[in-house]
Formats: structure tokens, C-alpha cells, sequence
């Protein structure tokens, strides 16, 4: 099964956290990050992720978004409304990018995969200090 990952984002945060995600796990490919500009339209939006599909030639597209509301989210929206191999998911952090890189060659559900991704982006987001540092406290 191929999985093309596309994140989006305001401003240059897709890009950059694509950037963070290969110097952790060496750079792939199928992953893009595309930076969404205020002066760039819906249309032209919709156009390069689609031509980023056509691109990567998969058979299955995950579009990680900053924010649910925002414009990435509302463009991934209106894609996946017209094509079924499309799937969305808001709230993108580094651990998320890094599980969905990695999980796309050990898991050959789609919509197992796609859980595991937003379990993991949901899971790596904590309270540190009531996490570890009370249980620190309580080993002493």
C-alpha cells in the first residue's frame, strides 16, 4: 500500500516540521510539506496538493493539518469530499509526522493506519511534570 503524506500549514510550519521529522528519521519520500500563504487562493491550494498526488503516484493520500477551522483543514475538507483515497487529520505534531512516516510500511489497513496516527499525535501530548516528575518525586 502507498501512502503519500502531505502536511499543511500556515506560514512555513509544514516545511519546517517536515524538516525536523527527516533529520530524526533520514528523509523519505512521499512526505511534503506545503506552506500555506496568505496570498495563496483555494483554488491554486487545491491544485498543488492535487498535483502532489499525481506526483507521488499512491494509492492513498494522508493530509496532516496545523488546525481544525483553519484554511489547510477547510481545503482538505473540500478534497476529500471528492475523492475517497484522501484522509485528514488536524492537529499535526512532530510525533504524529514521524509515526505516520514510519507506520505506512508496517501496518497495509488504511484506516488502521490512519487511527494510528492520530493515536499517536493524541498520546505524545502530556502533562510532563505530572507524568515524571511526581513519579521522580515518589522514587525518592
Amino acid at each position: 500500500m502507498k501512502i503519500g503524506i502531505i502536511v499543511l500549514s500556515h506560514e512555513k510550519f509544514a516545511e519546517e516540521l517536515v524538516n525536523t521529522a527527516f533529520s530524526i528519521v533520514g528523509t523519505k519520500h512521499m512526505v511534503e510539506g506545503i506552506s500555506v500563504m496568505s496570498e495563496l487562493n483555494l483554488s491554486s491550494l487545491c491544485d498543488k496538493i492535487k498535483q502532489k498526488m499525481v506526483d507521488m503516484k499512491v494509492e492513498y493520500m494522508i493530509l496532516l493539518t496545523d488546525m481544525l477551522g483553519g484554511t489547510p483543514c477547510n481545503v482538505s475538507l473540500m478534497l476529500c469530499q471528492s475523492l475517497n483515497n484522501i484522509f485528514v487529520v488536524s492537529g499535526v505534531n512532530l510525533y504524529m509526522l514521524i509515526t505516520a512516516i514510519t507506520a505506512r510500511e508496517q501496518i497495509d489497513d488504511i484506516n488502521k493506519y490512519v487511527e494510528k496516527v492520530i493515536s499517536s499525535g493524541r498520546n505524545s501530548i502530556i502533562n510532563v511534570k505530572e507524568k515524571f516528575v511526581k513519579k521522580l518525586n515518589s522514587n525518592k
